[in-house]
Order: C-alpha cells, then structure tokens, then sequence
C-alpha cells in the first residue's frame, strides 16, 4: 500500500507538472523526511526498535528545484517491502514544490485518483474508504483499507498539505488503531514545517 500510494502521489504530480503547473526553484533542499520525524520520534509514536530506510532527497522530474524525500520505519528485522503485514510501522513522505498553488493542483487530483482506488472492485485493498479530515495543514484525507488480509487489521494513510508542502503519513502500533496513530503523527510533522 504505501510504496503503491507514493508511486501514486507521484504520477499525480508528474500529471500536474505536465498541465502546466512548473516548479521554480524551491530553495535549498536541506527539509527531508527523515530530518522532520527522526529515529527518537518514531520510537515515541510506534515503539522499538526500528529499522529505517531512507531516500533523503529526490528530484521531481520536469521541476526544476522540486523535490521528494520518504522515510520509512519498520519494525526492527521487518522487509520494508513487507511493511504492511509489520507489526509497527512510520512511513512518511514529503514533496516539496515551488507555491501553495502547485500543491492546492496536486492534492485535488489525488483526492481523484485515490477515490478510484476506495471503488475499484478490482483494487488491492479490501474494504477501502477515503474521508476528508479537516484541522491538518490546509487540506487532508485519510485512505483506509484491510492490508493484512491475515490479521484483519486496518491501515490509514493521511495525505495532506500545508502550503507548498505535501505528502503522506501512515504510521501504527498494532493492535492500537492506524488512524489516531497517524493523526499524532501528521500533527507533530506540520508543527515541523514551515
């Protein structure tokens, strides 16, 4: 779900980009993920220990000056390609585009594409909800859905936006639930960013 969901944030940008919306330069590319929730705040919102993999800082191709930057932490010994079924889990990802407007652009056309995947009767996910939340940054949903078809437990991924700055938290302690996981953890990140 969440490397699904990135690549999916990510052919929305690329599609905005595409229409028109073009990133100028964003400034020093010194804010990743990584830097905004580190190792000691993602052991205080999901516990411990953790691995973590990390992509500080990636160009958005055709933007000049726009980047991305994910940080993953899973549960210690867990394959973060398998991070749906861990047992603990912080997967935050940051775009960083040129104005408000460029991100307004991109969030709308999310709201879209993950809307499609809630109803696709063929889609991966079962039990798929997406609802708006109102109180983080200037926009944000939370997508719902059973990704561990064994458990049954129910993973939240907020997608959100707060000026120029996007992206998307997902992040649990299981048993306790997904969504008021992610919610601390979205609230602590926007307090982070400009």
């Amino acid at each position: 779900m969440i490397g699904r969901m990135s690549k999916l944030f990510a052919q929305v940008i690329f599609v905005a980009i595409y229409f028109g919306v073009s990133p100028a330069d964003v400034g020093a590319q010194d804010m990743t993920a990584c830097g905004v929730v580190n190792g000691d705040n993602a052991q205080k919102f999901v516990g411990g220990p953790l691995d973590v993999k990390e992509t500080a800082s990636a160009p958005i191709g055709n933007a000049p000056g726009a980047y991305s930057s994910v940080c993953t932490y899973v549960a210690r010994g867990t394959e973060v390609e398998k991070a749906l079924t861990a047992p603990r889990l912080l997967d935050l990802t940051l775009h960083f585009l040129d104005s408000p407007d460029s991100m307004s652009i991109i969030f709308a056309n999310s709201v879209i594409e993950y809307n499609q995947l809630a109803i696709s009767p063929e889609g991966p996910f079962k039990n798929a909800t997406i609802t708006p939340l109102t109180g983080f940054g200037d926009k944000a949903f939370v997508f719902e859905a059973i990704t561990d078809p064994k458990s049954g437990y129910k993973s939240a991924l907020i997608v959100f936006y707060k000026g120029r700055i996007g992206g998307s938290i997902a992040a649990w302690k299981k048993p306790d639930p997904a969504l008021e996981t992610s919610k601390m953890v979205l609230q602590f990140i926007l307090s982070r960013l400009p």
